[in-house]
C-alpha cells in the first residue's frame, strides 16, 4: 500500500449527507439482580453522547483531515446534550444541519457495564418529510455540491433519503462529475441506481440480491451490478475482508489483516470515510479500498 504522509488527505473535499442520529452512552456498574424481574440492576455512573449516523462519517472524515461538510435533518429534543458542542468538538458547523421542529431527533441510547454493551433503546420515529423541508434539502445540495469531489450518501431508513432527495442528489453529482459513495440500507438497490460505489456488507448484498446463503458471491455481486449499475461495487465481509466489484468485470479480492474481528461496530463507517477521503485526494479506487479495509479491519 502506498505511504502518505501526515496531512496527505488535506486537499480532499467530502460532502456526507444522511440520516442525522445521536448516540447516547450510559455506563454503570452491575453489581446485582434486580428483586423485581430477572433482569441486571445498572448502578449508572456516567453518560455521554456523540454523532452518530451521517454525522459519524463525517466526524470521521473530518478526522482524517479532509474539508467535511456535513448535510443533514434533525429536530429539537429533549435530551440533555448541546448540538452545537458536538459537533464543535468534532471540527464541524451546523450551517448545513436543517432543524424542523415537527421533525423527531433520533436516539440511539447503549447501555454499558464494565466495557460490556448490554442494552440498547431506540427512541426513534421515520421522518415523515413536508415539501418544504425536501426542497430546503435539495436546495443546499445544489449550493454545496460544486465545491466537494466526493459525495457520500449514508442511508439509514430513517426517512431523509426520500424518492426525490436521493435520485435529485445522484444526478446532480454524476452531473457535475463527483465520486457518490453510497452506505446502502433496506432491499431496493435499484433506487441507489448510476451511483459511483455502493457499500454493502455481505448479509446486506445477499438480502438485496434475493439470494440464499448456498448462493456463490459472484452471483450476488453480477445480480447487484445489473441492478443498481454502479462503476463499482464494494462487499465487505467481516473477517474475510473485502470484495470489489467492477462494471467491466474485474474481481479484487482484500483479505483482512487480523485473524479474528472482536467488534465491528462503527466498521462500517470507518470504511466509507476512509474511501471517501482517499478517493477525494485523488487516490486510485484499487488503493483507496486497500486503505479503507486496513483502517477499519
Amino acid at each position: 500500500m502506498m505511504e502518505m504522509k501526515e496531512d496527505f488527505f488535506s486537499n480532499a473535499r467530502v460532502l456526507v449527507t444522511g440520516d442525522f442520529i445521536v448516540d447516547q452512552y450510559v455506563e454503570g456498574i452491575v453489581e446485582r439482580i434486580s428483586p423485581e424481574a430477572p433482569v441486571p440492576v445498572l448502578r449508572k455512573i456516567q453518560e455521554s453522547f456523540r454523532l452518530g449516523g451521517a454525522a459519524n462519517v463525517a466526524v470521521n472524515c473530518q478526522a482524517l483531515g479532509a474539508k467535511t461538510t456535513l448535510l443533514s435533518l434533525t429536530g429539537f429534543s429533549c435530551y440533555p446534550y448541546d448540538l452545537d458542542l458536538l459537533l464543535h468538538k468534532e471540527g464541524l458547523n451546523g450551517d448545513n444541519l436543517i432543524i424542523d421542529p415537527s421533525v423527531r431527533p433520533i436516539i440511539k441510547t447503549r447501555f454499558m457495564a464494565d466495557g460490556h454493551h448490554i442494552l440498547r433503546v431506540d427512541d426513534e420515529e421515520i421522518v415523515k418529510m413536508n415539501i418544504q423541508t425536501q426542497n430546503l434539502i435539495i436546495k443546499r445540495f445544489e449550493e454545496l455540491v460544486h465545491a466537494v469531489d466526493v459525495v457520500v450518501l449514508s442511508d439509514y431508513a430513517k426517512g431523509f433519503f426520500t424518492e426525490t432527495i436521493l435520485r435529485t442528489f445522484i444526478d446532480l453529482g454524476k452531473k457535475f462529475n463527483k465520486i457518490i459513495l453510497v452506505d446502502p440500507k433496506g432491499i431496493n438497490y435499484a433506487k441507489y441506481k448510476g451511483c459511483t460505489l455502493i457499500k454493502p456488507n455481505k448479509k446486506e448484498a445477499y438480502r438485496a440480491a434475493v439470494c440464499d446463503s448456498t448462493e456463490p458471491i459472484e452471483k450476488v455481486a453480477n445480480l447487484l451490478l445489473d441492478q443498481i449499475d454502479p462503476d463499482y461495487l464494494l462487499i465487505t465481509r467481516s473477517a474475510e475482508g473485502m470484495s470489489l466489484y467492477s462494471k467491466t468485470g474485474q474481481v479484487q479480492n482484500y483479505p483482512t489483516s487480523r485473524k479474528e474481528v472482536v467488534d465491528v461496530v462503527g466498521a462500517g463507517d470507518t470504511a466509507l470515510a476512509l474511501m471517501a477521503v482517499a478517493l477525494g485526494a485523488g487516490i486510485s479506487i484499487e488503493e483507496a479500498v486497500k486503505i479503507a479495509n486496513a483502517g477499519s479491519s
